[in-house]
């Protein structure tokens, strides 16, 4: 039973393992594909979200028109700047994305041959030249932005799907997790619903139902369970107790009895087991580590009886409830309990042959090898 009860355990228990282990595979798998669109964002991959060359073009350029539209322009510095415009704006990304990329370097690369041997006049015509270039920076920076945003707003959704992805595996992962323990906890409840089951009944089975005292059953169990203790087994019969039963009724005999069963183990000191073999005989099994203990205890029972002094009406030797006790001292390993039940029986038997209300103790003639 124990055994099915582990393995009942164990089947929860890698039940539960498995949903943790799922929650974190899941968390694994979020952050895989998650960190990847991480990195790529914030790097410098495919030029979307690093440094605007087109835009620092931009300043050179600007840097040239300034030039130009000096009273004293000097050809040799917009040529200068215009040679670095034209190296922010020669990026392959940037001629294979926007068409207008290969003939804005083709003016800027124009311009700047004519621009040392133009003559002043021709000044203002190689500055209109440079707006066509200007027009295409800017589309390659709106282009950019555009181009960011997606990347954006792709890399946002992918994140929210990873979200939305995690939290639903969680909340599954969780629900299961109760169900897991509802079922396991249903299981448990079963379990110890059977145990309590199973302990009732057996208890039903070594107790006696109408006084509360163990059976022959139970008898047989407690002396299996010492087998190295010396004890005293006391057999008591109440004396003519079928003529009680007649005179006042099977009623007013069940009550004898159970006061019968308070009284034998108030006289015991509460140091005894009680049992009841059937219909007025009962036995009582003790520790007694010495003979003188085991008449003591016989002496106790049958004096607090003739104290207590029930009504017997209908009794051919007194008035009151008297008890007849049969007794042996002995050891389980030494003497088996069949034996130790006949010596006890034949002592009670001499006890009602001399005329009731009285004990007798026998002893084994063998030694009882866990005597004191």
């Amino acid at each position: 039973m124990i055994h099915r009860l582990w393995e009942k355990r164990s089947g929860w228990l890698w039940l539960s393992l498995a949903s943790f282990s799922t929650v974190v595979l899941l968390v694994i798998y979020d952050m895989r594909l998650l960190t990847p669109q991480v990195d790529r964002y914030f790097s410098q991959h495919d030029n979307v979200t690093g440094h605007q060359l087109a835009t620092r073009s931009r300043v050179f350029l600007h840097d040239t028109l300034e030039e130009l539209l000096k009273e004293s322009p000097s050809p040799e510095a917009a040529s200068l700047s215009l040679e670095v415009a034209y190296g922010f704006l020669d990026i392959n990304i940037y001629r294979e994305r926007y068409a207008c990329t290969e003939s804005s370097l083709a003016v800027l690369d124009s311009l700047q041959r004519q621009l040392m041997r133009a003559p002043s006049a021709e000044i203002e015509r190689v500055t209109r030249s440079l707006l066509p270039v200007l027009e295409c920076l800017t589309d390659i920076e709106i282009g950019q932005r555009v181009q960011r945003s997606q990347t954006v707003n792709g890399f946002v959704d992918k994140a929210r799907d990873h979200q939305a992805l995690l939290f639903f595996g969680t909340l599954i992962v969780y629900l299961l997790g109760l169900l897991f323990w509802w079922f396991h906890e249903k299981q448990r409840r079963a379990t110890e619903k059977a145990s309590r089951e199973s302990l009732r009944w057996m208890t039903k089975a070594l107790q006696d139902p109408l006084t509360g005292v163990g059976n022959r059953n139970a008898l047989h169990q407690h002396i299996a369970e010492q087998p190295d203790e010396t004890m005293g087994l006391l057999l008591i019969d109440i004396d003519h107790f079928k003529p009680y039963n007649d005179c006042l009724g099977h009623p007013e005999g069940d009550r004898l009895l159970r006061q019968l069963v308070g009284l034998i183990d108030l006289s015991m000191a509460g140091e005894a087991k009680l049992y009841r073999m059937g219909g007025d005989e009962f036995a009582v099994l003790l520790s007694c580590r010495s003979r003188d203990v085991l008449r003591q205890r016989c002496v106790a029972l049958v004096d607090a009886v003739h104290r207590q002094a029930f009504n017997h009406p209908s009794s051919p030797i007194g008035p009151i409830v008297t008890l007849s006790v049969g007794g042996v001292w002995f050891c389980p390993s030494d003497m088996a309990l069949e034996q130790a039940y006949a010596a006890a029986d034949a002592a009670l038997y001499r006890v009602k042959q001399a005329g009731r209300d009285g004990w007798e103790v026998d002893y084994p003639t063998t030694p009882v090898p866990c005597s004191v």
